[in-house]
């Protein structure tokens, strides 16, 4: 493997060495205060990363952490399915806390969460800022008055830019634009995001969120309304009969996902026991993802005490890549309209979405019914290869699922079976135990048919697709005072093809995590995982690329969270990657970093800062790591190449209801004199980022 210029590889032996003195200081380091809302968010999320990549769709868990954050839930009057929305607390410990108000009496405090069986110190400090303890009777149902005029109002704006100039934005002749349309974007560089937010409690919410995204224009040039992206909606919640009414944008989750499942993506995590999906039913949408959401009216109503129905329709226009007769070949997932040719496929094809849930919940089992129908406006002519040939190829689908959870004591199952319209199976079965005091397992089998067809399906998977796969995956905690250590191995195959794969294929996937907190000012973990899978062979004139061939991945992280002092939080990782593909040079890749954070104590200001190396051989070998960012965002890019990157973040809050974000991000690469490709190329080695953030409260 090359390695970092002379001057370079001094600097990564001072940053190690740094790391290393680091954590040993970190084990003497001083008692802690509470996490903040931002830092308890960042833990969990970084918790709940699928180990695969950073390719995720976490924006719904963040913007539901969030909202959790500004309403804390009242721990006296939640629910189980609440108490697992916020992404700390398995199955057991949210039935824990239940049981202990149940047996207890409502809690006076938080620091009785210390006295419950099964949850960590930890835990109770991400819990936090996320929570509060008051008497259930100021959870009943408000007035209307109380709930239209007792809310808190927020406005949060937010623009960022590429500091260096991009070959999109370039100058060009006339008469070469007009060869070449698409060489250039329509609007500006800066990206612009505004939203307006109105909450109380959990009772009443309404906002509307809008976007521009980078290139994309504003006021002009088909979006003459002003920004391009806009959402809407109010929702209404536990108020008499009505569960969740919505009108406006929504996302919906029921089941395990085998036939709807919307906003953020489950999968192998870093705990044994995060396997079961943890829906949250109809929920307003107020992100900015142009896609995964649903557009019109849903209502969850009550129908008697074990039984609720929900019912739903929407319409709205998805991009596609549609002809003038109004078929369509592709579906655009970006949500980027940044070209005339991205922008004449804006909204180019109708989409009517209804369906229905209908559940019954009693003590030890609940059961659910889904169906779902939907329908595009256009003849959609697929362009069909031989690994997509059971993918859906028409315009309408139905899909019909049942789901079950069953609890005894310590025993947990779960489970789903869902029917595609063309007759395609999807079955999903699991449970999760706790043995013994110290030992919870879990186990999960999945049987995907290759004909299985559920458009908005989002389960648990390998292959990232509800189809096409079957198989069985096997998790333990070890659960001691201050260890905590995680084994998890999935087996799996694909019956049919693959892309990139041109034949049957299986694998298996294996993890080994240790988490050690000594006390609540540090926690570390070491990580170790390996996977195994096939791919086809590289491309060679004497090797057909039908040929598949081993495909090995291998990492290991060691990474130590810890505070110095009251207001200064610190984090440091080393972690490594090994990729090797049968025929190809093995890849190796390094990366190390070192964050720090702190909060003046006399003043309103809070700063944060990262600085990372690493040195990869290619980007099969790329690292990820969650980064600090404004509020109501989070940026988890992947290292590759050689380079350093430095983050800094500076809050300043001048009054409570004002906050203010700076941000900037740098990369510089050593291994390249370019960063990008086509209308994204920076003729320099390098890339700056720059945002700004206001959010008011009212």
């Amino acid at each position: 493997m090359r390695t970092l210029p002379t001057h370079r590889r001094g600097a990564a032996a001072r940053l190690l060495r740094a790391c290393l003195l680091a954590a040993v200081v970190a084990l003497t380091a001083l008692p802690v205060a509470a996490l903040s809302p931002p830092e308890a968010i960042e833990q969990i999320m970084e918790k709940m990363a699928t180990l695969e990549d950073a390719d995720l769709t976490m924006e719904t868990v963040h913007e539901t952490l969030m909202r959790y954050a500004a309403s804390p839930l009242n721990l006296n009057a939640a629910t189980e399915a609440e108490l697992l929305q916020l992404r700390v607390l398995n199955e057991f410990q949210a039935a824990s806390i239940l049981e202990y108000v149940a047996q207890q009496g409502e809690m006076k405090t938080l620091y009785e969460l210390q006295y419950v069986h099964g949850i960590s110190p930890e835990q109770v400090a991400l819990l936090e800022p996320f929570v509060v303890v008051r008497p259930h009777k100021d959870a009943q149902q408000p007035s209307l008055r109380r709930m239209l005029t007792s809310g808190q109002h927020q406005l949060l704006a937010r623009a960022k830019q590429t500091l260096e100039e991009q070959q999109g934005y370039a100058p060009i002749g006339d008469d070469e634009l007009q060869q070449k349309p698409n060489a250039r974007y329509l609007g500006s560089p800066q990206a612009t995001y505004l939203r307006y937010r109105y909450t109380y409690r959990d009772n009443l919410r309404w906002g509307l969120t809008a976007e521009k995204d980078a290139g994309e224009p504003f006021g002009r040039r088909g979006n003459e309304a002003g920004f391009d992206f806009y959402s809407g909606h109010v929702q209404l919640s536990n108020v008499g009969r009505v569960r969740t009414l919505v009108v406006g944008d929504f996302y919906a989750q029921f089941g395990q996902g085998l036939a709807l499942w919307q906003g953020g993506a489950f999968g192998k995590t870093s705990d044994a026991l995060g396997v079961a999906a943890r829906g949250g039913g109809i929920v307003a949408y107020s992100g900015a993802n142009e896609n995964m959401f649903f557009r019109g009216a849903a209502a969850t109503i009550r129908l008697a005490k074990p039984l609720t129905a929900t019912a739903f329709i929407s319409y709205k226009n998805v991009d596609a890549g549609a002809d003038s007769s109004g078929s369509f070949s592709t579906l655009q997932t970006t949500g980027l309209h940044n070209t005339p040719k991205s922008m004449a496929d804006k909204g180019a094809v109708g989409e009517l979405v209804a369906g229905a849930n209908v559940a019954y919940s009693a003590k030890r089992l609940r059961l659910g019914l889904t169906g779902l129908w939907h329908r595009f406006a256009g003849e959609y002519q697929k362009n069909v290869q031989p690994y997509s040939l059971f993918e859906l190829q028409r315009s309408q689908n139905a899909n019909l699922s049942a789901d079950y959870r069953w609890f005894y004591r310590q025993l947990r199952a779960f489970g789903e079976v869902g029917l595609s319209q063309n007759g395609g199976l999807a079955v999903l079965n699991g449970c999760m135990a706790s043995v013994a005091p110290r030992l919870q397992l879990s186990l999960l089998h999945r049987y995907y048919q290759p004909q299985y067809q559920a458009y908005y399906a989002s389960a648990f998977a390998e292959g990232g697709k509800v189809a096409n796969e079957s198989g069985l995956y096997l998790g333990a905690n070890l659960l001691f005072p201050q260890l905590k250590i995680t084994v998890g191995f999935d087996a799996f195959s694909f019956p049919w093809l693959r892309y990139r794969v041109s034949a049957p294929s299986s694998g298996f996937d294996a993890l080994l995590q240790v988490d050690y907190t000594p006390r609540q000012s540090c926690r570390m973990y070491v990580r170790l995982r390996y996977e195994a899978k096939e791919e086809n062979a590289a491309a060679e004139a004497a090797v057909p690329t039908k040929i598949t061939v081993p495909v090995e991945k291998a990492a290991a992280r060691y990474s130590i969270a810890y505070r110095l002092l009251d207001g200064l939080s610190c984090e440091t990782r080393l972690e490594a990657s090994a990729y090797r593909k049968q025929g190809q040079p093995p890849e190796r890749g390094l990366l190390a970093f070192q964050d720090l954070a702190y909060a003046l104590p006399r003043l309103p200001l809070t700063a944060s800062l990262r600085y990372a190396l690493f040195s990869t051989d290619g980007y099969a070998s790329r690292l990820y790591a969650y980064e600090r960012d404004v509020l109501y965002a989070f940026t988890v890019p992947a290292y590759y190449g050689r380079g350093a990157r430095w983050v800094a973040n500076l809050q300043w809050q001048p009054t409570p209801r004002i906050d203010l974000w700076l941000r900037c991000a740098r990369t510089r690469y050593y291994d390249r004199p370019t960063v990008g490709e086509g209308l994204t190329l920076i003729a320099a080695p390098y890339q700056t980022e720059l945002k700004l953030q206001l959010l008011v409260k009212f």
